[in-house]
């Protein structure tokens, strides 16, 4: 038998492209006197369940290829009796992915006019084509690109990487947000008016992508049983409003995650009152002609609206109002205190006496005679607004058991008279608080009871007795 040298064999494949988890099947192609073929994988015999080989062990067949077990490198060797040849080494290219597509590690949250960088990667080979659509619309073709972002920017980004030799797509995505900058919050209330012992809301109005809400008050954050926040701590609630303790200022911030703004400072003017009104200090008795005012104070927020009574009728809307004095001011005054923002009303009372000067008192008697050891009368005579009537007998207050006066003091009586104790002179005096008037003296001419006897008979049988009574009254009298 003769034998010629032998050809180098060829390794040819069943497809054009190897894709893994495909089977893939290698022939080795040769001419000549061949009586055997022999394959090597990595330089040795093919073994393993995945491996096949036709009957006449010229075709190898890879079932469900994978990427790092199949790349060979793959040779082919032919031989007979007397020659034998090799093929030269196969690497297998095995196509596979796209892998699991993955956006490269960026953020999730950019302020306006950031540069944004995305990147997807996915292992594949080939190298995958890559597609982003943003809110379902294409943006790029590539693994890569950049924008400048603006809030129209925000949403989902999509990669799609994809390979047309293994017929495969892998997707990922990514959720972006945009802050803008936030405008300036401003403090609106729940109430046109804030009154003291009410309950009393604030809310922080603002617009824009606000995360967060907070609170100052006098630059701290609010704390204490009598403040509330809404859940979302968008309103500010006071229990109980005190004048003193709730002022303020206040002031409000929001905030996202890139910025923040504070409303203006907002003082709250809580109204209250009027507190225990009162009037200012004056005389509560006065002379008629004087000029007197009479003022009405009661703390209050807004001032008080005032209105003046004189014995239940109004005389004056004013805090203040003047009167010249006469009789008829006589009474009771009350001023009345309100504010219609509070619905809060106190009062005050005054009762103002107006005195007009006395008249001078005069000295009447109960008897035209004043007789020796008979009890004798004077009262004093007078007018006006008398408070007191007091006696002088020789200018001293009268005293001794003889000397009675009536329980008003206006009757002075003379018990027994006597003609050397009791001529007086008397004088009987007026007085109230601001007037005292005293009569003029009286002098009592007190006679024997002889004499006022024959006097008074001579007046009832004035011929049966004249000549006696001359005749007596000469001897007696000068």
């Amino acid at each position: 038998m003769i034998y010629a040298p032998l050809s180098k064999p060829t390794i040819i494949t069943s497809n054009n492209t190897a894709v893994e988890t495909k089977d893939f099947s290698m022939t080795c192609n040769a001419t000549g006197q061949i009586h055997a073929y022999r394959w090597f994988i990595n330089g040795l015999a093919p073994g393993g369940n995945r491996i096949q080989l036709s009957p006449d062990k010229r075709t190898l067949t890879i079932r469900s290829l994978r990427r790092t077990e199949n790349k060979g490198p793959y040779e082919c060797e032919i031989e007979n009796p007397l020659f034998r040849k090799r093929s030269n080494p196969f690497t297998l290219n095995v196509t596979y992915g796209p892998d699991n597509a993955t956006i490269v590690h960026s953020a999730n949250e950019y302020p306006t006019g950031a540069n944004i960088t995305l990147s997807c990667v996915a292992d594949s080979n080939p190298a995958a084509q890559f597609t982003w659509l943003h809110n379902g619309q294409p943006v790029s073709n590539s693994a890569t690109f950049s924008i400048i972002a603006s809030l129209s920017d925000a949403g989902t980004y999509t990669c799609t990487a994809s390979n047309s030799f293994t017929g495969l797509t892998h997707t990922a995505t990514k959720n972006i947000i945009i802050y803008a900058p936030l405008s300036k919050p401003t403090i609106v209330t729940s109430n046109i008016t804030a009154v003291e012992a009410k309950d009393f809301s604030l809310t922080c109005q603002a617009t824009g992508q606000i995360h967060t809400y907070q609170w100052f008050i006098n630059g701290v954050a609010p704390a204490g049983s009598r403040i509330q926040l809404s859940p979302d701590k968008r309103t500010l609630t006071l229990s109980r409003l005190t004048r003193r303790d709730n002022k303020g200022p206040y002031e409000c911030e929001i905030r996202n995650p890139f910025y923040s703004n504070r409303s203006d400072a907002f003082t709250l003017d809580v109204a209250y009152g009027p507190d225990i009104a009162t009037i200012d200090h004056i005389s509560d008795q006065f002379a008629t002609g004087i000029n007197v005012t009479l003022s009405c104070v009661a703390d209050s927020n807004p001032p008080a609206q005032f209105t003046w009574l004189q014995n239940g009728q109004s005389v004056s809307n004013s805090a203040s109002f003047s009167i010249i004095t006469s009789l008829n001011h006589i009474g009771n005054y009350t001023c009345i205190a309100t504010n219609s923002f509070t619905g809060l009303t106190r009062t005050a009372n005054k009762t103002l006496m107006i005195y007009a000067p006395l008249s001078k008192p005069t000295i009447i008697t109960s008897n035209n005679t004043a007789v020796e050891t008979k009890d004798f009368s004077m009262t004093c005579n007078a007018t006006g607004q008398i408070h007191a009537y007091r006696w002088f007998i020789n200018g001293l207050a009268p005293g001794g058991n003889r000397i009675q006066l009536s329980p008003d003091k206006r009757t002075l009586t003379i018990r027994s008279l006597r003609r050397t104790e009791n001529k007086g002179p008397y004088e009987c005096e007026i007085e109230n608080p601001l007037f005292r008037e005293r009569s003029n003296p009286f002098t009592l001419n007190v006679t024997c009871e002889y004499i006022a006897s024959s006097y008074m008979m001579a007046q009832i049988t004035p011929q049966l007795y004249i000549q006696p009574m001359s005749t007596l009254l000469g001897q007696i009298l000068p």
